[in-house]
């Protein structure tokens, strides 16, 4: 299996439990980081070209920056 398919079905799964009421917002949430964790393990492996690079940047640090701020609002 694919690498990203690997990792859709894992979504699909924790959004189908959160649906169903299988698992809370936290569940959820620490769910989606591992996901994320999963994701960029995978990433960073993977021989992406310079163009697709320069897009996926933006995205990335403005995901980044807006976690950090809401760290920093927590008061952590």
């Amino acid at each position: 299996m694919l690498d990203s398919q690997r990792l859709l079905q894992k979504l699909r799964e924790l959004e189908e439990k959160r649906k169903k009421g299988e698992i809370d917002s936290r569940e959820f949430y620490k769910g989606l980081l591992e996901l994320l964790a999963e994701l960029k393990d995978v990433l960073v492996q993977e021989n992406i070209d310079e163009t697709n690079i320069k897009r996926q940047i933006p995205l990335l640090l403005a995901f980044i920056k807006s976690q950090i701020s809401e760290l920093e609002q927590r008061g952590n």
